[in-house]
């Protein structure tokens, strides 16, 4: 058994030369009391506090109780070996904490553990998987009864309205979605997606790009959520965890209403990191394919940066790391390697839609 020399004392008395032997359970300290007689104390490893035993060149080590207990060491072997006892001494009284739970309560535990884990994963996975099934037809009849609930809020300009949507089909994307752009009026920076096909771009967005091409990258941003289902499956990871928490917890009215909640709520859905990323290489592809300037993601999100600044972007609200998306979108392998061309039809339309 090895010894150790140090100092042992109350707080607030005299220092006393101490030796220090690690025994099964406690640390034993001897030393002579200001009578000079010999003393002996223990201190067991389980309320020895835990904590950061070197100070500076010492180690200063802590006991719990009152009054306090000090002990200083002057070897670092030993601060070793004392974490040693301490961490063992820690796992030991774990077990037994767990031994005297009752079997019903680990039995709950478990229980409480399987169903965080279904609410955590396996009901978002299995959403999501049930979304991409979905056929097109449904996400149509969705996103309109959305569309319609939300409608007479709007503030539509109609012209605007109109030149979006030949501006959009002038892009000449396939797809099985009837999309449909709508203009709607009002003081923020704004646009997003509803299952199938509707889209909305509010008018302050708009006036804030300088060129056709920030217009092409937001709606074939927007268009890729669509056409990925992001919104359906987004959705559907809501629905499905409300109906999950009600046959848990009752209130079985409680999944039908994720449709009418999130219809107030969808211009503000959270995609997810991960999905506005694809959203912006899947949507930069729309681009280079059609040799419009991969800049106009630059320019858009540089724009939204300026407008999250002056906290008037709604959208900069939903989509975080601009300085990071600015830089994956200029190191994609699809950046411009097409080349770039002028589009004038493009740029036609899109001063109009600017003057409109």
């Amino acid at each position: 058994m090895n010894d150790y020399r140090g100092k042992y004392y109350i707080k607030g008395g005299a220092e006393q030369a101490a030796i220090f032997s690690f025994l099964k359970d406690r640390l034993s300290i001897k030393f002579n009391d200001e009578n000079n007689n010999g003393r002996e104390v223990f201190w067991y490893y389980d309320e020895i506090i835990r904590e950061n035993f070197r100070q500076a060149n010492n180690l200063v080590i802590r006991y719990s109780g009152y009054p306090e207990q000090i002990i200083e060491a002057f070897s670092v072997e030993f601060a070793n070996q004392l974490e040693v006892y301490t961490s063992k001494q820690y796992k030991r009284t774990a077990i037994k904490i767990l031994a005297r739970v009752s079997p019903l309560l680990r039995v709950l535990i478990v229980i409480f553990l399987l169903l965080l884990a279904v609410y955590l994963w396996l009901v978002p996975y299995l959403a999501v998987r049930l979304a991409e099934k979905v056929p097109v037809s449904y996400e149509e009849n969705l996103g309109n009864g959305m569309y319609n609930s939300m409608k007479a809020g709007f503030d539509i300009d109609e012209k605007k309205t109109a030149y979006i949507n030949e501006f959009f089909s002038e892009l000449n994307i396939p797809t099985l979605y009837k999309i449909k752009i709508t203009v709607v009026k009002d003081n923020v920076s704004n646009a997003f997606a509803m299952p199938g096909g509707n889209i909305i771009v509010y008018d302050k967005i708009i006036a804030g790009m300088d060129n056709y091409t920030e217009l092409a990258a937001l709606l074939s941003h927007e268009f890729t959520h669509v056409q990925n289902k992001h919104t359906t499956k987004s959705l559907f990871r809501e629905m499905g965890n409300s109906m999950f928490l009600s046959v848990i917890f009752g209130n079985a009215g409680a999944a039908g209403n994720v449709i009418i909640r999130n219809a107030d709520n969808l211009k503000s859905l959270s995609y997810g990191r991960s999905l506005e990323r694809e959203a912006d290489l899947d949507g930069l592809k729309i681009l280079t394919k059609r040799k419009i300037d991969g800049n106009g993601f630059v320019g858009l999100f540089k724009m939204l940066e300026k407008e999250n600044n002056s906290k008037v972007s709604e959208w900069m609200s939903r989509h975080p790391d601009l300085e990071k998306r600015i830089a994956y979108i200029r190191q994609s392998a699809d950046f411009n390697t097409n080349g770039v061309q002028e589009n004038e039809t493009l740029k036609t339309l899109f001063e109009r839609i600017k003057g409109g």
